[in-house]
């Protein structure tokens, strides 16, 4: 069986592709992609789920497994975490019955069909996002797009050849049954579809990038991780604004920018930089209404920005440097000392 999860691709790129990595500007140039494959058909595997019928769960539910048996696997067992014992997957088959024919979710179901009845425009920079990643990395296999619901998460997912869009999740800031079911304002307010090609280039780099948190790190190697993530799938969306990659606001953005110079100075001083516990330094980089420790106004997830500023500054240092080289580095404070980094 293909394995589940993605892992860091040993990638060989060609000199022409070594060529329109060494860019040194702040622009990020949309190169030719003509000669790059068109994605293959979109799977709307949240139509085919929910068009099953009510007392058929088990025909669709198989109908489905030998349909797309890889993508169901993994749909089943990472994307619901349904871990299935039993013999006839009986287990997986009443959790499935349950979910696709309950009320709640056949309301959303049927919201997201309102909203990305039409999703071609979505689609089209999704390919783009897509395109521009094979581009860069060559060696990568063909990618599907797949769209889903799987009842409030997750986002998405990349498992090659599949990456995921969870609809459910991008029906925007008002959506009535967000607060419902606990979720708070912050990520609320990130839950719309100007979000949706963004998250999944993330995704596609994410596919190729080690986490350091699997082998032990301090604060400075999982900004640098970021900042690799962030640096990189920018190129697959080079016309996209930079703090859409972050689903920053532009004001939360220019916040960090015009407190540069005070951030760093916050890192140093506090001698964050090498704190190697993750409960001790994980409130600079997951999620938040805020930055904890960070004045007012100050967006969440300082620390992935300042990874982004560190790379960024160590590119423009390193104008030769392809992504594979970058992706290879695994010293953060190899890159932040080359990069001479200073607000």
């Amino acid at each position: 069986m293909r394995r589940k999860y993605p892992k860091l691709l040993s990638i060989l790129l060609s000199i022409s592709v070594f060529l329109i990595q060494c860019n040194t500007s702040e622009d990020r140039n949309q190169y030719d992609i003509s000669k790059i494959s068109n994605p293959l058909p979109t799977i709307r595997l949240e139509q085919e789920l929910y068009q099953i019928p009510i007392n058929q769960t088990k025909e669709g539910m198989m109908a489905l497994q030998a349909k797309y048996p890889d993508l169901m696997d993994y749909y089943i067992t990472a994307v619901m975490n349904i871990q299935d014992t039993t013999a006839d997957q009986t287990e997986m088959l009443n959790i499935m019955d349950e979910l696709i024919h309950h009320p709640f979710m056949v309301n959303m179901y049927d919201t997201i069909q309102s909203v990305y009845k039409d999703f071609s425009a979505y689609e089209k920079e999704l390919h783009l996002a897509i395109k521009n990643y094979q581009y860069y990395f060559p060696k990568s296999p063909s990618v599907q797009l797949v769209t889903f619901t799987a009842g409030i998460g997750p986002r998405n997912f990349y498992d090659p050849p599949y990456l995921g869009v969870g609809l459910d999740l991008y029906l925007g800031k008002d959506y009535p049954y967000y607060p419902s079911q606990g979720l708070p304002d912050f990520l609320i307010q990130r839950f719309i579809p100007k979000y949706i090609a963004t998250d999944a280039a993330v995704s596609l780099a994410t596919g190729e990038i080690v986490d350091p948190l699997k082998r032990g790190s301090q604060l400075l190697d999982m900004m640098v991780y970021y900042g690799k993530l962030y640096y990189i799938s920018s190129y697959f969306l080079p016309k996209r604004p930079i703090e859409d990659f972050f689903s920053y606001t532009s004001e939360e953005w220019e916040w960090c920018e015009v407190n540069k110079k005070e951030i760093w100075s916050f890192f140093i001083d506090g001698e964050w930089l090498y704190a190697k516990q993750f409960m001790d330094y994980r409130k600079f980089i997951e999620d938040g209404p805020t930055t904890m420790g960070m004045p007012q106004g100050a967006p969440d997830r300082v620390g992935r920005w300042v990874g982004y500023q560190i790379v960024k500054k160590y590119m423009k240092e390193k104008p030769n440097t392809t992504f594979e080289e970058l992706i290879n580095l695994e010293s953060g404070q190899e890159i932040l000392t080359a990069s001479k980094y200073k607000p």
